[in-house]
């Protein structure tokens, strides 16, 4: 890493602000979920279901952002700074605008999705009222998380990185005033934890959208208040594939979520511990991911194709390096890794330390083929090839991890034969053989270089 070439160093200059920017959007969640875990397993189960309902509405806003990437990359390659300042505009309008359906979803329904995902009456009566205030603040959300793509497709990664380490501040410190109830804030429990996420993104908006209007970035937001059709089309036809194939994703994760959660609370406590433990684990793959996916665009708006491919040749040799660290780290100290996120004065305490620190063994182990599947989808994503990981994502984890999942989890019987299962251990083992498969699917349609041809 001392010795980078050209290449190597235009994606590091990328990378690494995605790395930070990423790790601090995470540590929203982990400071969500360490405080929130003073309070116990139930409020731990709730809080970790009801942030994975708010992540079955991602695929609506990475639709728009994933377009909007593609084209500013495209059109920054192109040298064509009116397109890219268009596309920023419709974006913003396009994702708010998409954010208040999902609004109201969240309000309406989430205690249905809670009781069909398996949840306890006491899980989903805490996890809905948690899911009322965290779904409020989503239009803004989705117009935030769109605008810092168009920056990342531009070349700015540093401008997201800084506005998410200050919506982690503004988090943290708003977590413990409201969930604690300290110097004279309201006690709000794991409620608390959801309205300083929301004002967090508040405050990381709005001054994003600032300095956008006041053209200190490298795009600049000139709002027309009209909407450009052609635009607003060309996002969507990129980003519709990217919509349906995070739609299967999320659908395919609230089954594998519902899978987890029938094997009890404790299980589903440790899952959601694990998991947000991993989430730091894996990012530096969104940040190659990012960089990747800028710097390919670019250099197809430039029509330089073979430049994009050893693009992608760099970023997998680099993510390789990182992730095999994280590995290291995940399989060697899971129970330390563990620890700051549950009470020791908790019953459960033990068991879900022992669940959770063999959920970070198994995923520690399919960590490099994630840091390359994170770079390829970014690649094919990037070039405006939105189709490929549709098609990849509707196959692989529908047979790879769902199916094998229930089957090893809860046994079965054929003939004469019965396997009486492993329970939630074997779901994890699902999960991550899955990633081996879709990554190796990923590496083929790269190598086939079909995405060096689409048309944005």
């Amino acid at each position: 890493m001392l010795h980078l070439n050209e290449d190597q160093r235009r994606l590091w200059k990328l990378a690494w602000p995605a790395i930070m920017g990423n790790i601090s959007q995470t540590l929203l969640n982990l400071v969500d979920m360490m405080m929130v875990g003073q309070l116990g397993a139930l409020a731990l189960a709730a809080v970790g279901l009801g942030g994975q309902v708010s992540w079955f509405m991602m695929p609506i806003m990475a639709a728009v952002a994933t377009g909007t990437l593609a084209l500013v990359a495209r059109f920054v390659g192109a040298r064509d700074a009116e397109k890219a300042t268009l596309a920023l505009e419709q974006s913003i309008y396009l994702s708010f605008l998409l954010g208040i359906p999902v609004m109201l979803f969240g309000w309406f329904f989430g205690d249905d999705i809670l009781r069909i995902m398996g949840a306890s009456d006491n899980v989903v009566e805490l996890g809905y009222e948690y899911i009322k205030v965290l779904f409020a603040f989503y239009p803004l959300r989705f117009a935030g998380f769109t605008a810092f793509s168009a920056l990342r497709g531009a070349g700015d990664t540093k401008t997201p990185m800084k506005l998410g380490i200050l919506m982690n501040i503004v988090n943290a410190v708003l977590d413990y005033l409201l969930i604690f109830g300290k110097f004279g804030f309201p006690k709000l429990g794991p409620v608390g934890a959801a309205w300083a996420s929301g004002i967090g993104i508040t405050t990381s908006f709005l001054i994003g959208l600032y300095l956008l209007w006041s053209g200190k970035l490298v795009l600049r937001f000139r709002p027309s208040w009209s909407f450009h059709v052609d635009m607003a089309r060309r996002i969507l036809r990129i980003g519709i594939p990217t919509m349906v194939e995070r739609g299967l994703f999320s659908f395919y994760n609230f089954l594998y979520m519902s899978i987890v959660t029938r094997f009890g609370t404790i299980a589903l406590a440790a899952h959601q511990v694990g998991l947000r433990v991993e989430s730091i684990a894996y990012m530096p793959a969104f940040g190659f991911n990012v960089a990747t996916a800028a710097l390919v665009g670019q250099s197809l708006g430039e029509g330089e194709p073979d430049k994009a491919e050893k693009t992608v040749y760099e970023a997998i040799k680099m993510v390789s390096l990182f992730m095999t660290t994280m590995a290291v780290i995940l399989i060697v100290f899971p129970r330390y890794l563990v620890m700051p996120f549950i009470s020791a004065s908790d019953p459960n305490y033990e068991e879900v330390l022992r669940l959770a620190a063999i959920y970070l063994i198994i995923v520690g182990i399919s960590e490099i083929p994630l840091g390359w599947l994170f770079v390829l989808g970014g690649a094919l994503r990037g070039a405006g090839d939105t189709k490929s990981p549709m098609y990849i994502t509707a196959v692989s984890k529908l047979l790879f991890r769902i199916v094998p999942a229930y089957l090893l989890g809860f046994g079965f019987t054929i003939g004469s034969f019965h396997f009486e299962g492993l329970g939630v251990i074997a779901a994890w083992i699902a999960m991550s053989l899955e990633t081996f498969t879709t990554a190796a699917l990923f590496w083929w349609v790269f190598k086939r270089g079909k995405w060096k041809y689409v048309k944005v």
